[in-house]
C-alpha cells in the first residue's frame, strides 16, 4: 500500500520540495537539489551507503527475527528477506508470492491470511528493506531473477504472484522472465501505474514524491524519505511512527480512515512501515526513484490471468490509471470496485481477493 506523507506547508524544506514538482525542467530539478543539499548540510557521502547510518542492520536484526521472518542468500551473496504466513505448502494449497507497497515490508503480506482460503504466502522485502540487503544500481527489471531464485530455494514450483500498490510494477515485469508453466497468475492491487498514464486526481503530496525522485540524487532522496519517515520509523518507541502515521491518515478518504478503527490491521500497516526503514531510507529511496520509470513498457507484456483490482476512489493510485493500463497489457481483467479507496479495497476485499487468485490458478 502506497502511504505517503503529507507535508507541512510551513517547512521551508516542504516548499521548495513541493515547487520542485511544478518544475519542468531537468537542470532546474538537479540545481534545487544541489540548493537543497548545501542549505541543508546533507553529507553526501551516503551516495555510497546502503543505508542511513541511524538504521538497523541486518546483522543486529537477526536475533530478533520472528518464526515467520526469514533469510535466503542468493548466489550474488545479497540477501533476501521473507515471511511465511498461513498454510504449510502441500497439495491443494496453492502458493502465492506477495510483493508489498511503497514504503511498506514483508509483513503486510500477512493480510492476506485473514481469511479461511487455504493458502501459503511467502511475502518478499525489496532491496535495502525489511531483511534484504541493498542493491547497487538495481532496476525493476532485475526483480523476476530474485524471485526464481527464492522460488527453487523453497522449492515452489508453480505459485501466483499478488503486488500491491508499489508492488504492482514487481509483480507485473514477472511476466517478462518468468514462464507461464511455473507463474499460474499475477494480481494487483491498488497498483501505482507508469506515470505517462496521467496523474490526474493523485495526492498532490504523491505526485510530488513521484516527480522529485524522477530527478533528484538517491541520497538526497533518502534524506527526504528519512526526514519524512525514518526519523519516526526507527525510533524504538513504535508509539511515535504511529501517532505521526495517524496525523496523516486523519486528512485521508474516511474509507481509508475508517480500516485503521480495526486495531489489529493498523498495528500491522504500522510494523510494516516501521519494518521497511529498518536499514535506514536509502533502500526505500532507491524503490521510490523506480517507479517513474519502470524500464519496460505494459504493452510488452505477455502474460495469462492477469487480474488488476482498483477501488474506484483511490486518490493515492488513481483508478484512471488502471483503466488505461488495461487497455495495453495483453489479457488482463481490471475489477473496479465502487466506493472504495487504497486501503479500504483489500481491507473489506481480501476474501474475494484472494479466492480469485486461488481460482486463476484452476485447470
Amino acid at each position: 500500500m502506497v502511504l505517503l506523507w503529507s507535508c507541512d506547508a510551513s517547512h521551508s524544506k516542504d516548499v521548495a520540495v513541493s515547487f520542485m514538482a511544478t518544475t519542468t525542467g531537468a537542470l532546474t530539478c538537479v540545481q534545487l537539489a544541489l540548493d537543497l543539499d548545501r542549505i541543508f548540510d546533507w553529507d553526501q557521502s551516503l551516495t555510497h551507503l546502503p543505508a542511513i547510518s541511524r538504521g538497523i542492520s541486518i546483522e543486529m536484526a537477526l536475533n530478533s527475527l520472528s518464526q515467520d521472518s526469514q533469510i535466503f542468500t542468493l548466489p550474488s551473496s545479497r540477501t533476501l528477506g521473507y515471511a511465511v504466513f498461513g498454510d504449510p505448502p502441500g497439495p491443494g494449497i496453492p502458493t502465492i508470492l506477495y510483493f508489498h507497497g511503497f514504503p511498506t515490508s514483508r509483513i503486510e503480506g500477512s493480510f492476506f491470511t485473514t481469511t479461511k482460503i487455504k493458502v501459503h504466502v511467502v511475502a518478499i522485502d525489496r532491496p535495502g528493506m525489511g531483511l534484504s540487503s541493498f542493491q547497487p544500481s538495481r532496476r525493476i527489471l532485475d526483480w523476476p531473477a530474485d524471485v526464481l531464485g527464492l522460488t527453487e530455494h523453497l522449492q515452489i514450483e508453480k505459485f501466483h504472484v499478488a503486488g500491491a500498490s508499489g508492488g504492482a510494477p514487481y509483480a507485473l515485469v514477472c511476466a517478462k522472465d518468468i514462464p507461464p508453466t511455473r507463474l499460474l497468475s499475477i494480481s494487483v492491487v491498488s497498483g501505482i501505474y507508469p506515470l505517462s498514464l496521467g496523474t490526474e486526481g493523485m495526492l498532490l503530496e504523491a505526485r510530488v514524491l513521484l516527480y522529485a525522485a524522477a530527478w533528484l540524487p538517491q541520497f538526497i532522496m533518502a534524506r527526504l524519505l528519512d526526514w519524512e519517515f525514518g526519523t519516526a520509523a526507527t525510533n524504538r518507541d513504535p508509539k511515535v511512527f504511529e501517532d505521526s502515521f495517524m496525523k496523516v491518515i486523519d486528512s485521508r478518504n474516511e474509507r481509508d480512515r475508517r480500516c485503521l478503527d480495526d486495531v489489529s490491521f493498523r498495528k500491522s500497516m504500522i510494523e510494516s512501515m516501521r519494518e521497511a526503514f529498518r536499514q535506514g531510507a536509502m533502500g526505500p529511496a532507491w524503490d521510490c526513484g523506480l517507479y517513474p520509470n519502470w524500464g519496460f513498457e505494459l504493452e510488452e507484456l505477455d502474460a495469462q490471468n492477469v487480474l488488476l483490482w482498483h477501488g474506484e476512489n483511490d486518490v493515492n493510485a488513481p483508478c484512471a490509471m488502471a483503466v488505461k493500463a488495461e487497455k495495453l497489457i495483453k489479457v488482463p481483467k481490471l475489477r473496479v470496485v465502487e466506493g472504495e479507496s487504497h486501503m479500504s479495497l483489500s481491507y473489506h476485499h481480501i476474501e474475494e481477493i484472494v479466492q480469485t487468485i486461488v481460482d486463476l490458478g484452476l485447470d
